[in-house]
């Protein structure tokens, strides 16, 4: 089976054998690996996001408390903790994050939000 990989700026996301990978080529090389059953990415988008649609929300990969709770969503108390910066992600793009977290979460036998 080929990895489910994700390109967007300098991020590149990867899903294979297991295991998920983020590579931040934006941040001195930054990268971020963990079992697919443990990972959460989190789409925050603050509430001025509705005055100002054109303001970039933030996502979060990082791990969660519990691998029952959403792959991807917006709850931050599910993290236990951050394992990347935040990534500035503008309002329009989201649907592409998570339509790829989508297809990570049908592999991993998650759910999203």
């Amino acid at each position: 089976m080929e990895p489910l990989a994700f390109d967007y700026e300098d991020l590149h996301l990867r899903g294979d054998r297991g295991v998920f990978e983020l590579f931040d080529l934006g941040s001195a090389g930054h990268a971020f690996r963990v079992p697919p059953r443990w990972l959460g990415a989190l789409a925050h988008y603050k509430s001025a996001h509705y005055k100002k649609p054109e303001k970039p929300g933030e996502l979060f990969f990082g791990v969660v408390r519990d691998p029952n709770a959403a792959l991807y969503g917006t709850d931050r108390l599910a993290f236990r903790f951050a394992g990347s910066q935040a990534v500035r992600v503008p309002p329009g793009d989201e649907p592409l994050f998570r339509a790829y977290f989508t297809q990570v979460a049908a592999l991993a036998g998650r759910r999203v939000v």
